[in-house]
């Protein structure tokens, strides 16, 4: 699935707010104001979400996620899944991957929190997002083959490619009697 021109349109907007040089940052301050709140809870971010809203109110929640979360932290790195911007961050601490797995195991109700913190990390250590991509997977979330949190780890534990110090085994360091044990 992709975003449709509407949707493009809402991330395009936020994106406008944060622009280089000329950000709106009370625009960006309401937006950060729902942050932890319910839709219903958030006066002040209604006004950059409900002229975005479909006529369908199923998803309304990751308008106003996605329009809080941008708020607290606006740098967009075309490309940079939340998995691939995690990825960034495994060789900081210990607990990154613990953290990650405890995200892609969020229930949908649970998860608004856990991107909070996520995007905390990534803002901290001036890691970019690409929201787009973020707004089309929680469209996604979900979807009952999980394949939004299957994209997201192919993402976070994506091999460099001319770095196989990262295999487990390479055909290098595999043997023949290796796999006779098996």
């Amino acid at each position: 699935m992709s975003l449709n021109e509407r949707q493009n349109q809402f991330i395009g907007y936020l994106l406008s707010l944060a622009k280089e040089s000329e950000e709106d940052r009370g625009a960006l301050a309401e937006l950060r104001s729902g942050l932890g709140k319910e839709p219903g809870e958030m006066a002040r971010v209604h006004k950059h979400v409900v002229p975005y809203l479909p006529e369908k109110n199923y998803d309304d929640r990751w308008y106003y996620l996605i329009a809080t979360l941008f708020g607290a932290f606006s740098k967009h790195g075309k490309g940079y899944s939340l998995g691939a911007a995690f990825r960034t961050l495994k060789g900081k601490s210990d607990s990154m991957e613990a953290r990650f797995i405890a995200l892609l195991n969020s229930h949908p109700d649970d998860l608004d929190d856990h991107l909070r913190h996520a995007v905390s990390l990534l803002k901290t250590n001036e890691r970019p997002l690409d929201w787009f991509r973020l707004f089309e997977d929680l469209l996604q979330w979900d979807h009952p083959d999980g394949h939004v949190q299957l994209k997201w780890a192919r993402d976070f534990y994506k091999i460099d490619s001319g770095n196989s110090a990262n295999m487990p085994y390479s055909d290098s360091t595999l043997k023949e009697e290796d796999l006779d044990n098996e």
